[in-house]
């Protein structure tokens, strides 16, 4: 218990160098194991600098030995090049510790400690259908739903809907949307739908389905901005393996063969993977059409627009 509590305090420091956030036990959980993990390679900037630092030597015997000093060179360009690139690597990692025993660990902590941030997540929350008369005469430009509900409630909490014009639900909040929620979208010049979804084969299913779930009219554009596999592996996030039902991706048709086999293999991996401070900001750049920056192996992605990252 003690190595527990001294790896979660240091999780909770990570976060709370973020300034005032609120995030899930979820979260916290993988936060806690990406501070249990030692990452593989070095990040390009601290390759290169490192990199410069063992250039110093060579440089001060060059004019004496210059052909030891062109081999130091040579050997530590390859040597930090190479931690640089395994650290692009995609792959996919296990978590540290299994979520229920970090839930349980995390429960007998907070009956002696109280976390600032940590929200209580409710299962649950049934979305009122009733609205002041005169927010309804308002146009609603931008409607996000969210697959978890834990994870629309992080987002409430945090003032996303505020900084963002951005409405925010969990599926199960938005089935269907609430006649308010239609009039609203309806009334805006050019509306939008965008669904935060995990990289998992049920949330996959989900999408071809959703706009009739959500009962959503044909001429309001629906977007994904989901995770999926490629930005799970890129992003060395957490991943889960459980049996893999049999699914079909007919009408998934920007995931490649790679992402296919990724989901049939079992693998899942959760938003609330992503750390919270990166997922706010990536979803604000997203959901107010913000460029993303890109580089040309990331534009090689099929249907690069209808992903998370």
């Amino acid at each position: 218990m003690r190595n527990f509590e001294k790896s979660l305090q240091k999780s909770l420091a990570n976060l709370e160098s973020f300034g005032k956030l609120y995030f899930t036990p979820k979260q916290l959980f993988y936060e806690f194991c990406r501070n249990q993990s030692s990452p593989i390679g070095l990040e390009v900037k601290t390759a290169a600098t490192l990199f410069g630092l063992s250039a110093i030597p060579a440089m001060i015997f060059a004019k004496e030995k210059p052909k030891n000093a062109l081999g130091l060179l040579v050997a530590s360009a390859f040597a930090f090049g190479a931690l640089a690139i395994s650290r692009q690597i995609p792959r996919t990692l296990s978590p540290t510790i299994s979520w229920n025993v970090f839930r349980g660990n995390l429960f007998d902590y907070l009956q002696n400690i109280e976390i600032n941030g940590l929200l209580k997540i409710e299962k649950y929350v049934k979305f009122s259908d009733k609205a002041p008369a005169d927010l309804t005469l308002y146009g609603l430009p931008k409607l996000l739903i969210c697959e978890r509900c834990e994870i629309a409630q992080m987002l409430r909490a945090n003032q996303f809907h505020l900084q963002t014009s951005c409405g925010i639900l969990s599926v199960r909040e938005a089935n269907p949307l609430n006649k308010n929620i239609q009039k609203m979208l309806s009334g805006a010049e050019e509306p939008q739908v965008f669904f935060l979804h995990d990289a998992s084969l049920q949330s996959f299913a989900m999408i071809p389905k959703l706009r009739q779930t959500l009962a959503l009219k044909a001429e309001i554009p629906f977007r994904p901005l989901g995770l999926r596999p490629i930005h799970a592996r890129r992003l060395h996030l957490f991943a889960q393996k459980n049996v893999a039902p049999n699914n079909d991706f007919a009408e998934i048709d920007y995931l490649d063969e790679n992402e296919k086999t990724w989901l049939k293999n079992g693998f899942m991996a959760e938003v609330s993977a992503v750390s919270p401070i990166r997922l706010l900001r990536v979803l604000r750049r997203l959901i107010l059409g913000v460029e993303i920056p890109t580089n040309s192996f990331q534009n090689t992605l099929p249907q690069r627009n209808l992903g998370f990252m």
